[in-house]
């Protein structure tokens, strides 16, 4: 003799409401043999429904042992409850439990979104999910939601539901309470050739004795106890319907244990909880779109400012390496008279040879110029300017990154022959020249000596003070020095007057005429990691040949460019990184703002949660099911926040012309982000959800 299905053995069920404590079952005892047809009946209150939850796997009892297939089930871990209720049994509840705004198919292939079946394909469960419709009379109505259907329609889904898993035990909770005479026959037909053909074990609650006619066996129960437990014959109506079609399905009924294939299912779950976390956004669109409307702005928001700060620092660096890569600036130094020291440049202490030996004598540096400067007019045909006139070497523009446009640039042999040929800047070249003339070859008058232009120079626009670099003349030092500017005068006027030290008299206005004075010296390192050595190597050089002993002041000083990128570098990512920040709080509310439409979503959707799981989800399942919920919601509005903020970088950068410069870390972050904000903010409400009791549940109004 084989063990039975179902085994009660003392069971009781109490439940506390207020300070009363119910006793839903007492004491009750129980056998089922597999195969048997067994009616319960009872009035409302017996403890018929606590027992067939229990029996279910959806509840469990206070005392007693209750043992199905001969597994203790107090023993069963939550996934082996899980298991059990997904393959082993189909139960049709006594409210039908069908999930709203859910078409009576997707209602009907719900269960096989749990068990060994989520293999098959989409295309392969509704096939099967159309058939097990027609078969209880609703072929018609597949794409029908449950609020369309009358109240017998939505109890033949849930049997239709019941069935399509191939369940071992049916458990019906009044599954023809709803129903017409006619369609209650065919509906229990259709259970008795499942239990008379394929052996499903077969438990039934019921009130109507016609119904329980169709039991081989009928308990009766009051108060939590079996009054009786009577063995009987079968009735057949002789105004029983054709049963062609319940046969049918009844023969497609396998009970027989399938193998899972892991990897397959796998893939099924991720694809049906992806699957029913959008069907469950869709039904909601105007809150779902609202809620990742926090990500949206947060992630928009932290590309565009993102792309504004690159833009500003790409755009600081380009103008400081417009200045020229690994280089040193060397000015001249002040003077001292009657104890007053003047500032900055307003002595003439470097010379052409400290130039010449700086380059000769230093390891570290591998070029070397050095100019004279002087603001001075000049004239094309009926135009004049007053622009900045340089006297430069031709290193000059290969040491600070210059360019030329058009032309040629200055060689040593004009340099050293003193040829009267100049470079002009693009603010000179607009200044004097009209629109579209060539200006190679022109003569222009520089001071009175006439020039000719041999290269125009490429455009560099402005520093970061506002002063224009292209409004510049450059002609050779020599040239400079003997025929145009004279002698490098101080950059800063000297009016010192000492009553102890009167200035000598110079009664024809004679200035001393000194050659080889240079106004600035330029030093290019021979690379980044050099300026450094380059610095101390030129400084010693010049105290060297300036014989300045120690502890005096130095007569120069040395400028380092690269101190200022840095500086302006450091300053840049400061900026862009508070900007950053303040993207990210947008995305920290909009994650506030998904954790708590997802708690509301929790209690709205109570009754669904205990649906599935009472037809086979584990909690894992219904835990990454909210999770991907969130992180849909999440990385949807991450993704169109991305699209946007790109759009925005763009517009601001055409309307506003600001340089912007799109970061693809802050585009890969900013979707990093958004999925993290999903899993982060969605888990809470996603483990409460997970956490719920399925019978309280199913229960839940």
């Amino acid at each position: 003799m084989t063990d039975p299905v179902v085994r009660l053995i003392d069971l009781t069920r109490s439940f506390q409401l207020g300070d009363t404590e119910v006793h839903a079952l007492q004491g009750v005892s129980l056998s089922v043999d597999r195969g048997e047809f067994v009616a319960i009946m009872g009035s409302s209150g017996s403890g018929k429904s606590t027992m067939m939850n229990i029996i279910g796997c959806l509840d469990r009892p206070t005392s007693g042992q209750f043992v199905f297939e001969g597994r203790e089930v107090a023993r069963l871990s939550e996934p082996e409850l899980a298991n059990i209720r997904s393959k082993r049994i189909g139960f049709v509840f006594q409210s039908f439990n069908l999930l709203a705004r859910t078409s009576a198919l997707e209602n009907v292939v719900l269960p096989l979104l749990y068990g060994a079946a989520a293999a098959l394909t989409s295309s392969q469960r509704n096939d099967r999910g159309r058939d097990v419709l027609a078969s209880v009379g609703l072929a018609d109505r597949a794409r029908n939601m449950p609020n369309q259907l009358s109240g017998g329609e939505q109890q033949r889904v849930a049997l239709a539901r019941a069935l399509i898993n191939h369940p071992a035990v049916l458990l019906a909770d009044e599954p023809t309470g709803n129903l017409d005479t006619r369609t209650s026959h065919e509906i229990m037909e259709i259970i008795r050739r499942l239990n008379r053909e394929q052996g499903v074990t077969v438990i039934v609650v019921t009130h109507e004795s016609d119904i329980a006619a169709y039991a081989d066996r009928v308990i009766m129960m009051r108060d939590g106890r079996i009054l009786s437990d009577t063995h009987q014959v079968a009735v057949v109506t002789p105004d029983r319907p054709d049963t062609s079609a319940t046969a049918a399905v009844a023969a497609r009924v396998d009970i027989t244990a399938r193998p899972d294939d892991a990897s397959g299912l796998r893939l099924a779950f991720l694809s049906m909880i992806v699957s029913a976390s959008l069907q469950a956004l869709a039904r909601n669109k105007l809150r779902s779109t609202l809620t990742m409307l926090g990500v949206f702005i947060g992630v928009a928001a932290l590309i565009a400012m993102v792309a504004v700060g690159d833009g500003a620092s790409a755009a600081v660096k380009k103008q400081l390496e417009s200045l020229g890569t690994n280089m040193v600036v060397v000015l001249p130094g002040a003077t001292t008279a009657g104890g007053v020291r003047a500032g900055a440049g307003s002595a003439s202490t470097l010379t052409v040879v400290d130039a010449q030996t700086i380059l000769r004598d230093d390891p570290a540096v591998q070029r070397v110029s050095y100019l004279t400067r002087q603001a001075g007019q000049v004239q094309y045909g009926d135009q004049n300017w007053s622009t900045a006139i340089q006297g430069v070497t031709p290193s000059y523009l290969d040491i600070v990154s210059w360019h030329i446009a058009s032309g040629s640039s200055m060689t040593e042999q004009q340099n050293d022959a003193a040829e009267t040929v100049c470079l002009i800047g693009q603010t000179v070249y607009q200044s004097l020249f009209p629109p579209g003339e060539d200006p190679i070859g022109a003569i222009i008058l520089i001071k009175g000596v006439p020039m000719r232009v041999i290269g125009l120079l490429a455009s560099k626009g402005q520093t970061g003070f506002g002063q224009d670099q292209d409004d510049v003349v450059m002609i050779p030092f020599s040239t400079a020095e003997r025929k145009v500017l004279g002698v490098a005068a101080p950059q800063t006027a000297q009016n010192l007057v000492s009553a102890n030290y009167p200035a000598a008299p110079n009664a024809f206005g004679i200035s001393p005429r000194m050659t080889g004075y240079v106004n600035s010296i330029y030093v290019q390192a021979g690379g980044a990691d050099l300026v450094n050595t380059a610095i101390s190597q030129v400084t010693a050089t010049l105290a060297r040949r300036h014989h300045i002993q120690t502890g005096q002041l130095d007569d120069f000083s040395v400028r380092n460019l690269s101190q200022i990128v840095e500086a302006q570098e450091s300053s840049s990512q400061v900026m862009t990184t508070l900007l950053a920040m303040v993207a990210s709080i947008s995305l920290l509310v909009g994650g506030i703002g998904i954790m708590n439409i997802l708690l509301v979503s929790v209690t709205e959707r109570t009754r669904e949660i205990g649906i599935r799981m009472a037809i086979g989800a584990r909690r894992l399942q219904v835990l990454l099911q909210f999770l991907s919920e969130s992180v849909l919601l999440s990385v949807t509005g991450g993704v169109a926040g991305i699209g946007f903020g790109l759009l925005m970088s763009s517009i601001i950068s055409r309307l506003a012309h600001w340089p912007t410069q799109i970061s693809l870390t802050a585009v890969l972050g900013g979707f990093a982000f958004s999925a993290a904000v999903g899993i982060f903010f969605g888990f809470y409400p996603a483990r409460k959800a997970a956490n719920l009791n399925p019978i309280e549940a199913l229960h839940y109004e």
